[in-house]
């Protein structure tokens, strides 16, 4: 009964929330950001650290504040999602690069986009569909059920589609990728642990493997995309040329050197814009703090 009150109020907030012109959402999850540091301890220690190793430095109050304010936005952006228009959601973004993703596609092998939580990459997310590309991603696991239930219908608003990770999420991405499609991967967190160790801002942490291995074993170029939060309260939606490296021959070891070359990607973008970088985990073990 919780679960549908709760779903029900973020349906009501999200119909608010399409009406708010984003400038407006900007200010408003700024309070709602700082509210949310104030009273939650554990991120706030986790966002501590993360920005620590990002920075080689103790962060300020106010960077880690601008995290949680990044954050509270990305929710407002989710709930939005299926209360935009596709005129209202074109508006909101400046695409770059859309290009390199035709280019990628004419191999015939699909196309894998990796990206981070930078801004609001929810719905920044959601300007390929918009435009007619299919697209297929991953959503992390959510208990109880009708909660991930729900994130889902929001994210899949403009006609991407979202999978559980499961086995049989991982043969439909590979389906995909031989229908010439899409993929949609956020990787800068290791949700299960698995991935190989490797340096990520000078220090060891594991780190995600899975669209190298996807990569190596279709052929499919991999992309970096990413979402930047602009001072208009727009946003920019870039997609990057292929990830390239020096073939070993080992597809263990390519999978390895292109999972370097992807991290290497994602640290650049989130050392540029690392107030906006939206993970509330420790990314790296605590024998690597500080």
């Amino acid at each position: 009964m919780r679960v549908r009150a709760l779903i029900a109020l973020f349906a009501i907030l999200g119909r608010l929330a399409a009406r708010v012109p984003h400038t407006a959402a900007v200010r408003l999850c700024a309070v709602g950001g700082t509210l949310w540091y104030f009273s939650s301890p554990t991120a706030r220690a986790a966002v501590i650290d993360n920005l620590r190793h990002i920075l080689h430095r103790p962060p300020t109050s106010s960077e880690v504040r601008a995290v949680f304010m990044c954050g509270a936005l990305n929710y407002w952006d989710i709930f939005s999602l299926p209360y935009l228009s596709r005129a209202e959601l074109l508006r909101l973004i400046e695409i770059q690069g859309l290009e390199n993703v035709d280019q990628a596609l004419t191999n015939g092998h699909g196309a894998i986009l990796v990206t981070c939580h930078l801004a609001s990459v929810s719905l920044v997310g959601q300007v390929l569909p918009a435009l007619g590309y299919r697209l297929s991603g991953l959503l992390e696991p959510i208990e109880p059920p009708e909660l991930l239930d729900f994130f889902v219908a929001q994210r899949e608003a403009f006609g991407a589609r979202l999978l559980p990770a499961t086995p049989y999420a991982l043969r439909e991405l590979v389906a995909a990728l031989r229908r010439n499609e899409v993929l949609g991967l956020v990787t800068d967190r290791d949700i299960n642990g698995t991935g190989p160790v490797i340096p990520f801002f000078g220090a060891p942490t594991t780190f995600a493997d899975g669209p190298a291995a996807l990569s190596v074993r279709t052929g499919a170029p991999i992309l970096a995309a990413i979402a930047r939060l602009r001072p208009d309260g727009r946003f920019d939606g870039i997609f990057e040329p292929p990830i390239t490296i020096e073939r070993s021959g080992d597809p263990k070891q390519d999978v390895l050197l292109l999972t370097r070359a992807v991290a290497e990607r994602l640290e650049y973008h989130i050392a540029s814009h690392p107030q906006q970088w939206t993970v509330f985990q420790k990314r790296w073990p605590d024998a690597q703090s500080g």
